[in-house]
């Protein structure tokens, strides 16, 4: 399934969902998150879109462990997050902790949430352009 502008579950596309011709695959939607999927050069790119509280958290860490693929990084851009409850700072923080994911595109006030929750959370780099890549390739 591929995303339309006419897309019922009421979350607003982010700009940029089409880009160069790629239209990004829907994998997860419902009345206030919608989680798209794009595969990119060694990564496997899941971007969260909306909100994330109680109501969404057990569906989002389901989709999100099916998502990998092999030995790709798994990076999960939440750069779209209009809100992110503390379970859901825990869930992401816990994948990055396990090696089974990255984060990118950190908003400022979710980086500060998660130092002041002492939570780790591995911020990578989309375009590679970082010195030091902090997300690796998945270890099995």
């Amino acid at each position: 399934m591929t995303i339309r502008r006419d897309d019922p579950s009421g979350v607003p596309e982010p700009e940029g969902a089409v880009l160069h011709g790629v239209i990004d695959a829907l994998l997860y939607a419902d009345h206030q998150l919608r989680l798209t999927y794009r595969p990119e050069p060694g990564a496997t790119l899941v971007r969260l879109i909306g909100e994330i509280d109680a109501t969404n958290r057990t569906a989002l860490a389901e989709t999100l462990a099916r998502a990998g693929h092999g030995d790709d990084r798994l990076l999960i851009d939440i750069g779209h997050l209009r809100f992110i409850d503390v379970g859901g700072m825990r869930l992401l923080a816990k994948l990055c902790q396990a090696g089974a994911a990255c984060v990118v595109n950190v908003p400022p006030s979710v980086r500060r949430l998660a130092e002041l929750l002492d939570l780790p959370l591995r911020d990578g780099a989309l375009d590679g352009g970082a010195e030091r890549d902090p997300c690796p390739s998945r270890q099995g």
